[in-house]
């Protein structure tokens, strides 16, 4: 273990300094008003730094993020590589609306990063990558009723029970989908609601991610994705159940699937943050973390059948000072190898899952975040094969 710290430290080192030395003072977010709507137009500038050790990832997106369910198997071209690479984008743009009506607030959210791939405009000579829709949605609030219609974060997600991360990617076990959906949400009280919504099923929703890792990855979609969530919070607590289901249906024949997931923090002593995540499914598939895990295919008789999948995440957020955090955190997933047995998953598939990471943020000012971590990955596939590489990374990111 300790080979994976002490390595080229010099080469850790200068990787962690670099955006550093490149802060520069950013201004605020312009808020104006066009008639009767408030408008509000910000983002962010972000320089991220990566250093892999022992092992390195090509995917997804070139590797500017590090899903652990993508660590280099032992033995493979990228299981012994290390690598620097930067990026920047993940720089964001949003603009926001708000305005009243006889019905009453409408809101509307357009958010777009850079992390569509320009295939032609790699890091040789331009590092050019296209402009993408993260957020576009309107949102109607009614007295304790609220409507949204658009594209945004999954309705099973939980923002408030999960650990932080330094890019997109999390540990294994943690949600993330973003996706076109309808969602009702009735306030309850302060801090409670509850909400339901129909969500894009997607295609390529049985094989996400490599369409090696199962038998079949065309999936018949007539019916969306169905989310019921219940969230609660007081000045100590967090607490959300969520539900979803969804239909499968290959080569005629068709199954439902189910995902639960529970997802809980409690803040402690002065400032600090404690988090637990909790999910199980049969047929939960991509729900489970960035499209890797799949949700059903064919068996060996022929018929559309749904997976297992389970995990745990967790961890803890100490808050150092008034300006600076530190998390500690960590999760492990798991894929039934029933599949396997069944025919439904080749040897390539995920079995097992595992990572562990502390990050340091510092807000240097009210616009200026300076963060330096690392992870470590290790995962296991289905022919009993491991792999394990870890992550040091740095960025600035300047708020405006």
């Amino acid at each position: 273990m300790n080979k994976l710290y002490s390595r080229k430290p010099l080469v850790t080192a200068v990787a962690i300094a670099i955006p550093l030395m490149l802060s520069t003072a950013s201004v605020n977010s312009a808020e104006f008003d066009i008639a009767d709507t408030k408008v509000t137009v910000g983002g962010y500038a972000k320089l991220m730094v990566n250093y892999d050790t022992d092992g390195t990832i090509t995917a997804p997106f070139n590797g500017d993020l590090y899903s652990v369910y993508t660590t280099p198997i032992d033995g493979s071209a990228n299981a012994e590589k290390s690598d620097l690479h930067m990026t920047a984008r993940e720089s964001r743009l949003f603009i926001k609306t708000a305005s009243e009506n006889k019905y009453g607030t409408l809101k509307t959210y357009v958010e777009g990063d850079f992390f569509a791939d320009i295939d032609s405009d790699g890091p040789t000579w331009s590092n050019s990558n296209g402009f993408r829709i993260r957020h576009a949605y309107g949102e109607m609030t009614m007295g304790k009723h609220v409507v949204l219609a658009g594209q945004t974060w999954s309705n099973f997600m939980d923002f408030a029970g999960i650990m932080p991360s330094m890019d997109f990617a999390t540990d294994p076990g943690t949600t993330f989908v973003r996706q076109p959906q309808v969602r009702y949400q009735y306030n309850i009280g302060k801090g409670q609601y509850t909400s339901i919504s129909l969500e894009n099923p997607t295609l390529g929703l049985t094989a996400a991610g490599p369409y090696t890792l199962v038998n079949n990855g065309s999936s018949e979609d007539v019916m969306p994705d169905i989310i019921a969530k219940y969230f609660y919070a007081n000045n100590r607590v967090t607490f959300s159940p969520r539900v979803v289901i969804r239909r499968f249906e290959l080569e005629g024949d068709d199954a439902f699937g189910y995902g639960l997931a529970l997802n809980t923090s409690f803040k402690f002593g002065d400032g600090h943050k404690a988090v637990l995540g909790l999910m199980y499914g049969d047929g939960i598939g991509r729900y489970a973390g960035l499209g890797f895990n799949a949700g059903a295919g064919i068996n060996n008789d022929g018929e559309t059948d749904t997976l297992e999948y389970s995990s745990i995440t967790g961890g803890v957020v100490f808050a150092l000072q008034q300006n600076m955090r530190l998390a500690i955190g960590a999760g492990y997933s798991e894929q039934d190898e029933k599949g396997l047995e069944d025919g439904i998953l080749t040897e390539y598939a995920n079995k097992t899952a595992f990572s562990w990471h502390t990050n340091l943020f510092w807000n240097i000012t009210p616009d200026i975040e300076w963060a330096a971590g690392v992870t470590m990955g290790d995962v296991e596939n289905m022919a009993d094969k491991e792999g394990d590489m870890t992550r040091f990374q740095t960025y600035v990111k300047y708020t405006f």
